[in-house]
């Protein structure tokens, strides 16, 4: 097998069977996904999101990727855009947002699929690329999840957009406008995009370069550099598009993160990490969306920097015959760095939603090495070949048993959040998530020592300290509430949530000026938030200001009436605000 070359004219073409094969199994592993709920992020970006019932889009794709509350760096209107016209389909029936999910996983499978036949003009290496893409477990994260979508969309599209390049050097075009377009929407996705063009620069320098004759000279340096920069001069453009893009929506062109990780941990913490996504990619068990990689060199530092000195020394040993394993290395070391504790300013983590598009790489090593196997001497004997693909099909049943079995922790909250807290004690996240149930439920003391637990992790959190509020709020402790909500506000003052939840806990204290002003504030930073301006007019009438009582549910009335998809929430809300005032108005 030999990778296509600008030499190349005619690039093979799929046959249908080739295609159906990984559908099929990427199908089978995700089926149990359409079963699932909203959880976690799902609840913010879907069920609480009030841009998505506005009437235009625009808001929609104009803001961060969070769209409401704590402002972030992530531009993904793509994305956004993509949940706004699905309200329009689904409302909030979780399993129409499931089933795209899946599909755009079957389209990044179908990507896959194809790339590995242009890259490897085999159809075994092919279909072997695309099932163990399809049916990984390590993907359950970015596909069971509907806040893990980033991920998805833009893995199909950028290999979409590789898959059309690789075609066009093989019938000798620079530039291929469909792999343009996928690059640009690939980047309205998820900004690990950005690495495309190095991505090509590594592919034309490994699997993509036309063996060299042994008379032939090589290629002055100088003139490998136009080249290369001809080929690429597109994608940095379209690249430098979007950058401008998020600097004038974020006002800012890359994060502004604020993590202080020296830079001698971080790489500390890289390596740590690496070796923890090699390990998945084997082993993808336990699950655990929010690791956090060990800061210390140990055993997990020497064992990664190992394995990458192995690789290395194997890449470079093994000739023009290591050019197609060094090009599927680059691509996953590249893909991770937007990920990866090297960039400034990002909290370490490691989470498996991180590997859906590196993972695109082992993948295509599978299917590359495996079709090789098959192929060679070795494997000529019927009952060998017979031992091969009964092992081929139990890697495939077995893929898809433990992707059933990983899917079961997104269909419920509670098993997600104690599966987290398992596997990884250091995530303040998973007894923040788990005191914030035990709150829906009622188990106030449970929901307490959660929100303690989170802030021994992290004694900065904000949403942990909100969470102590309620709990004593409702417990009757209302002086104490409003410190700890009062502490939470000045640490993330940004968000409206927690400025409506501390004008709830003022009002319950009995405060009522003090939260008609924290719900003013909330509606300053959010003015679609309906539930803030319902509070407003409970607390102006609380405090015995009718006339402002009755202004604040006239705007209510008309925002309301604005709304192209209102809540029934809402609707029921204002009906009861306009009763209660009514009934105020008729008193002596």
């Amino acid at each position: 097998m030999k990778p296509i070359t600008p030499a190349t004219t005619s690039p093979p073409r799929p046959r249908l069977s080739v295609l159906l094969v990984p559908l099929a199994l990427g199908g089978l592993a995700y089926l149990g996904s359409l079963g699932a709920g909203f959880v976690w992020d799902d609840k913010h970006l879907i069920v609480g999101n009030t841009l998505l019932r506005q009437a235009s889009p625009l808001p929609a794709i104009a803001s961060d990727f969070w769209q409401e509350g704590e402002r972030t760096d992530f531009y993904r209107p793509l994305v956004s855009l993509s949940y706004f016209l699905e309200f329009r389909l689904w409302r909030l029936a979780p399993a129409g947002y499931h089933a795209a999910n899946l599909a755009y996983h079957l389209l990044a499978t179908l990507a896959v699929t194809w790339a590995a036949r242009l890259l490897f003009a085999s159809p075994g290496a092919a279909v072997l690329s695309g099932a163990v893409f399809a049916a990984h477990p390590i993907h359950t994260e970015s596909v069971a999840f509907i806040a893990g979508r980033p991920d998805v969309l833009a893995g199909a599209l950028l290999v979409g957009a590789f898959a059309f390049f690789v075609r066009a050097r093989a019938r000798q075009r620079r530039v291929s406008a469909a792999s343009l377009a996928l690059f640009g929407a690939a980047l309205l996705s998820k900004e690990t995009a950005l690495t495309f063009p190095a991505i090509l620069i590594a592919y034309e320098l490994t699997a993509g370069a036309a063996p060299a004759l042994p008379s032939a000279p090589a290629e002055p340096v100088g003139r490998q550099i136009r080249r290369l920069a001809a080929l690429v001069w597109p994608y940095l453009a379209t690249a430098g598009a979007y950058l401008a893009l998020r600097l004038l929506v974020l006002g800012a062109m890359l994060g502004r993160g604020v993590d202080r990780t020296g830079l001698g941990a971080r790489w500390v913490i890289t390596l740590n990490a690496l070796g923890e996504y090699l390990r998945l990619l084997l082993f993808p068990y336990p699950a655990a969306p929010d690791r956090l990689p060990d800061p210390a060199v140990g055993t997990p530092t020497v064992a990664a920097l190992t394995a990458l000195v192995l690789i290395l020394s194997a890449l470079a040993g093994g000739g023009g015959s290591a050019r197609m394993p060094a090009f599927l290395f680059a691509w996953f070391l590249l893909t991770l760095i937007p990920a990866s504790p090297l960039v400034p300013g990002r909290a370490p983590q490691v989470a498996e939603r991180f590997l859906y598009i590196p993972s695109v790489a082992w993948a295509w090593l599978c299917g590359w090495a495996g079709a090789r196997l098959w192929n060679s001497a070795w494997c000529r004997p019927p009952v060998r070949r017979g031992i091969v693909g009964a092992l081929a099909a139990g890697l495939a049943a077995g893929a898809i048993g433990l992707t059933a079995l990983r899917e079961r922790d997104w269909q419920d909250e509670y098993r997600l959040f104690s599966r987290m807290a398992a596997s990884e004690p250091r995530s303040y996240l998973a007894p923040l998530n788990l005191g914030t149930l035990y709150v829906g439920a009622g188990r106030l003391r449970e929901a307490e020592a959660q929100f303690r637990r989170a802030l021994e992790l992290r004694p900065t959190s904000a949403p942990a300290l909100l969470g102590l509020a309620v709990v004593d709020s409702r417990l009757g402790e209302h002086e104490r509430a409003i410190r700890y909500a009062v502490r939470a506000r000045d640490l993330a003052p940004d968000g409206d949530l927690i400025h409506v939840q501390l004008g709830a806990i003022y009002g319950i204290a009995g405060r009522y000026p003090e939260a008609a002003a924290s719900f003013r504030e909330a509606i300053q930073r959010n003015p679609r938030r309906l539930q803030a301006r319902g509070n407003l007019v409970a607390a102006l009438a609380d405090a015995g200001r009718p006339a402002e009582a009755r202004s604040a549910l006239a705007e209510l009335e008309r925002r309301l009436t604005a709304e192209a998809y209102p809540d029934p929430a809402d609707i029921q809300m204002v009906a009861a605000l306009e009763e209660r005032l009514a009934t105020t108005r008729r008193s002596p």
